[in-house]
């Protein structure tokens, strides 16, 4: 089987939460997975991967610094094995294609800043923890919402993650992936 290598970057902590699903997945389907933030990556010896699950979260039209470093400093081996990126943001959860439209682009805009391009890319809906957040952030968070007809929940907590979805992107990645099927040294 093959090994596959998952790193993310996360602000409130639900790419890391998607990230140990997908490293879970791909265990699960008789595979071996290192889970990796970005953040401590730069730090570490990465060792060999057959193929690489990346996963960041979208603020304000951006994705984590620390990930587009992270491509930065890896894009060779990452040039050399299947990738599968998965962009979290809470416009992913949108029923408005126009919200979907801009997630899309806000992904290809970092891959065109990067010139990189993952072999697969998912748009992966996000969560709300107003305990994770400052007073502002939650204030703009919440308005959003509203405008677009979603109440928050009396906890301020809302989980919009399809992890359906998620499951099936993974899946298909999988399969696609040459290296899958084959032992590895």
């Amino acid at each position: 089987m093959a090994h596959f290598l998952v790193v993310y970057a996360t602000t409130e902590g639900q790419t890391r939460k998607i990230s140990e699903q997908v490293a879970a997945q791909l265990k699960g389907a008789g595979h071996s997975a290192t889970l990796v933030d970005a953040r401590a990556a730069a730090s570490l010896e990465l060792g060999s991967f057959d193929a690489a699950v990346l996963a960041a979260s979208l603020h304000v039209g951006r994705h984590q610094p620390e990930m587009l470093d992270f491509i930065r400093r890896q894009r060779v081996r990452l040039d050399r094995v299947p990738t599968a990126f998965i962009s979290v943001s809470l416009s992913a959860s949108s029923t408005k294609a126009q919200d979907i439209d801009n997630a899309r682009e806000a992904a290809e805009a970092m891959f065109d800043e990067l010139d990189w391009e993952p072999t697969h890319l998912h748009l992966a809906a996000g969560a709300v923890h107003d305990r994770q957040m400052g007073a502002l952030k939650r204030w703009v968070i919440h308005r959003i919402l509203k405008q677009k007809g979603v109440e928050m929940a009396r906890s301020g907590d809302m989980e919009f993650t399809d992890w359906p979805a998620l499951e099936r992107f993974v899946d298909t990645f999988v399969r696609e992936t040459p290296e899958a099927g084959r032992e590895f040294a």
